[in-house]
């Protein structure tokens, strides 16, 4: 017999992450089809006792889906929180406890038995699917950057991104639609290199909390005049001369990123000083 594996997560298909879990459900069937049979028989004993354990046994299912995609999000980002609520675990002890219940209430077998069961249910689960991830994402990270600050200013800046995607769509000005699909192009980039060194955030921290987030803003703005009133040609060349210095400023963004890490180490040196004299050392 081969050695059981221990589960090891892959992100590389999205095709298989659309059937991951089927599996759960699959073994619901045969206590569907019993709970079918019970109910034509009218046995209201065994109705109760299998629409219980059918009942256990998709909610199970369903909890570990919704475990799933956290955890596929969770892999699939540079940066992450391990996850808040661990979905997969709860459901691994729902099941495990579906399978204790279906064994000695529904068929009737030794509470020995049954706990057997449970357990080598929890064991299988944990090797073939494994447990929530407990370990944040964030790599090294030196003084003065924390891992919550680069998670929330790295989320809140694709979040302005995905409302200035929006919003390009909705403008059927192709010039104005062109120059906003290049700000969140190049965006992208400055958020992807913050997040293969997150110790670059202090570089980046007053673009992403003023210039992305009134750009969201004055965008906005832009696309409601556009669809109410209109937008005259004034007001729409100084728009795009806006965009046009917001691209500027990536563009300078983009460069400071670049630079050696001596400003960085002044930032950390700064930043230990005051700790230093706030706590009195």
């Amino acid at each position: 017999m081969g050695k059981a594996k221990r589960y090891i997560p892959d992100t590389s298909s999205d095709r298989r992450f659309l059937i991951k879990g089927v599996l759960l459900y699959v073994l619901a069937l045969p206590l569907i089809f019993a709970l079918f049979f019970a109910l034509v028989s009218g046995k209201t004993a065994s109705i109760i006792t299998l629409a219980v354990a059918t009942a256990l046994s998709l909610l199970g299912a369903t909890v570990a889906r919704r475990g799933f995609w956290n955890e596929r999000t969770y892999h699939r980002s540079k940066i992450a929180k391990a996850p808040r609520h661990k979905y997969k675990t709860v459901a691994a002890i729902i099941l495990s406890f579906a399978t204790f219940y279906t064994s000695w209430f529904a068929a009737g077998n030794s509470l020995l038995l049954s706990l057997l069961l449970a357990l080598f249910f929890l064991l299988g689960f944990y090797l073939y699917y494994g447990f929530d991830p407990v370990k944040d994402k964030v790599g090294d990270l030196g003084i003065g950057v924390t891992a919550e600050e680069v998670i929330e200013i790295t989320g809140r800046a694709k979040e302005s991104l995905h409302k200035l995607e929006h919003i390009r769509k909705e403008i059927d000005d192709p010039d104005v639609a062109q120059m906003i699909a290049q700000v969140v192009r190049e965006t992208k980039e400055v958020i992807d290199a913050i997040e293969n060194d997150p110790n670059d955030l202090s570089k980046a921290r007053k673009f992403f909390n003023v210039y992305l987030y009134r750009t969201e803003q004055i965008s906005n703005a832009y696309l409601k005049n556009h669809q109410k009133d209109g937008i005259d040609t004034q007001l729409r060349d100084n728009f795009k001369e806006l965009l046009k210095s917001v691209t500027e400023t990536i563009h300078e963004q983009k460069a400071r990123l670049d630079e050696e890490d001596i400003t960085r180490l002044d930032i950390q040196i700064e930043a230990l000083t005051k700790q230093l004299k706030n706590e009195g050392v």
